[in-house]
């Protein structure tokens, strides 16, 4: 007698392929969810990084914070501290000079709203003449900042304060914080306070100011 072989019929091959369409459908539905949930990972990731770096940098700079006016270019007065609508400006210590030029120690920077973010400056030269100009440093992943400064008296938007008397600013109250707002596109906005030195201009050798 013989024997016949029996395979597949049609509709046994037809299940088995809607079977692996099936499967292969939802691996690469999986795979194509796990690549976005890695790149969207990766980009939060880096923007945290860029925020982070950001905030360093303008706690870094309070933290070092000094007593120390100076002048602008058009030779005026400014205080050590100012804080007006978009800009926080101030001076501070602690400038490396790992190559030993003829500069100070201390530093004036400014913090600043623009239309691509925040951006931090700084001079060459504490006081300035009209040549001056300031060194600019794009501060990615900070959209705008907020401060108010911690006196005496309470928190002040502004500083130094207006008076009408004769002196054009009150100046008799010393800054103890900076309580600054950060605006972020990743993390919205947040908070932080940074307790400043408060350290006299003459606490610092006199080749430094």
């Amino acid at each position: 007698m013989r024997s016949v072989s029996k395979g597949f019929t049609l509709i046994e091959l037809l299940i088995v392929l809607g079977i692996l369409g099936f499967v292969g459908a939802v691996s690469f539905d999986m795979l194509n969810s796990s690549l976005q949930l890695q790149n969207r990972v990766g980009a939060q990731g880096s923007q945290l990084e860029k925020i982070t770096r950001a905030v360093n940098w303008v706690q870094s700079d309070a933290e070092q914070f000094i007593q120390r006016p100076i002048r602008d270019g058009l030779g005026e007065v400014q205080p050590a501290l100012s804080i007006q609508e978009g800009a926080l400006q101030w001076t501070r210590s602690g400038w490396n000079n790992p190559l030993g030029a003829m500069r100070s120690r201390l530093q004036r920077v400014e913090y600043r709203n623009t239309a691509d973010g925040l951006e931090r400056r700084f001079w060459r030269v504490l006081d300035r003449d009209q040549t001056s100009q300031p060194v600019l440093q794009q501060l990615e992943g900070i959209q705008a900042i907020r401060a108010q400064v911690l006196t005496a008296s309470g928190w002040q938007s502004s500083w130094p304060l207006e008076t009408t008397l004769p002196g054009a600013s009150v100046l008799t109250e010393q800054p103890i914080a900076l309580r600054i707002e950060f605006k972020t596109e990743a993390l919205g906005s947040f908070t932080r306070l940074i307790e400043l030195p408060g350290i006299p201009s003459e606490a610092v050798s006199g080749g430094d100011l």
